[in-house]
C-alpha cells in the first residue's frame, strides 16, 4: 500500500512537472535589435524584430472588423528597451480628441507586455502586466501618437503610478507617419520603466507574455456619432484563456527573450533622441 501511495504521489509530481513546462514552453521568440524612432518602416524590419501577424477578429458593438483592414507588429529588444511597431491598412485615419479612456473611438494599437512569467491561468492585470495604448495621430490629426498605459485605468487591474492615465507619454517614445494603405506607428519602452533590470542575466531567455489588439474606427454617417468603432482584431490565443480577451493576462501568449549578444551593431540603427521628438 505504501508502495502504491508513493508512485501516486510521483506520478501527480511527474504530472505537475509536465504541464508547468509545457505552459512555460515558449511559442515566440522576441529577437534582439534596434529601431530607428522617425516614423518611418525600417527596410529591414523583418531581420530586426519579431513579426506577428493579427489575424482573429473579434465581434464587437460595430461588427467584425472588415478584411479590408491588416495590421502587423513588430517587436524586437536590446539591453535598454523593448521596441514596438505597428503597420496599419486603414482607408481613414481617425484620432478622436473625445475618446474613452483606452482612445475606443480612435483608430489605436494595444501592446500587452507581462514582464514576468506569472500570467497564466489568471484573470486579472497585476503589477508586472501592461497594456500601452497608442493612436496613430493627435486630436488634431497630426502625426504626434497620443499613448496611454490603461492596465488600471480601462481594465481595472493593479496599474502603474507613474504612468496611469496620461503619465506614460512622458516615459514612452514613439513616432508615427502615414504610409499608402494606412498609418505606421513605433515606439521604443526603457526597461527601468518597465521596472526590468538592466541586466543580461535578467534580459537573456526571459520568459514574458505578449499580446496585441488593434481597434478600427470609421466616421458613422448614417447616425449622430461622428465616429464609431468598426471592429478589432488580435494575435489569436489558444482558446483556451479565461476572462475577457481584453483585460485578462491570460491571454498573452508565451514568448522568451531572444538569447544572443545583446550590444547591437549601431550602424544606422540608433533609436532618435527623445529630446529630439519632443521638439518636433
Amino acid at each position: 500500500m505504501k508502495n502504491f501511495v508513493w508512485l501516486l504521489v510521483i506520478a501527480c509530481f511527474l504530472i505537475y512537472v509536465f504541464n508547468v513546462s509545457a505552459a512555460s514552453k515558449p511559442e515566440f521568440t522576441i529577437k534582439i535589435g534596434r529601431l530607428k524612432l522617425d516614423g518611418v518602416k525600417d527596410v529591414d524590419i523583418d531581420k530586426e524584430c519579431t513579426v506577428f501577424e493579427l489575424t482573429e477578429r473579434i465581434n464587437h458593438a460595430g461588427g467584425p472588423l472588415d478584411n479590408d483592414s491588416s495590421y502587423t507588429v513588430y517587436v524586437c529588444y536590446d539591453k535598454d528597451k523593448i521596441y514596438f511597431a505597428c503597420d496599419a491598412d486603414d482607408d481613414t485615419v481617425i484620432s478622436s480628441d473625445v475618446a474613452e479612456a483606452d482612445y475606443r473611438d480612435s483608430d489605436y494599437i494595444r501592446f500587452y507586455l507581462a514582464t514576468e512569467d506569472d500570467f497564466e491561468g489568471v484573470d486579472k492585470l497585476e503589477e508586472t502586466h501592461y497594456a500601452f495604448v497608442w493612436t496613430p495621430q493627435d486630436k488634431d490629426g497630426k502625426w504626434n501618437p497620443q499613448v496611454r498605459e490603461v492596465s488600471k485605468t480601462s481594465y481595472g487591474g493593479a496599474g502603474h503610478p507613474k504612468l496611469d492615465g496620461d503619465g506614460a507619454a512622458d516615459f514612452v517614445k514613439n513616432k508615427s507617419g502615414p504610409t499608402d494603405d494606412g498609418w505606421y506607428i513605433e515606439a521604443a519602452i526603457d526597461w527601468d520603466v518597465l521596472e526590468v533590470e538592466k541586466d543580461e542575466r535578467e534580459l537573456l531567455g526571459r520568459i514574458v507574455g505578449i499580446m496585441f489588439i488593434a481597434g478600427d474606427t470609421d466616421k458613422d454617417e448614417a447616425g449622430p456619432a461622428v465616429q464609431e468603432r468598426a471592429g478589432e482584431v488580435r494575435l489569436p490565443s489558444d482558446k483556451t484563456a479565461i476572462g475577457g480577451y481584453w483585460n485578462s493576462p491570460d491571454h498573452f501568449r508565451v514568448s522568451e527573450l531572444e538569447q544572443g549578444n545583446l550590444a547591437v551593431d549601431p550602424t544606422g540603427k540608433l533609436a532618435t533622441l527623445w529630446g529630439v521628438l519632443k521638439a518636433d
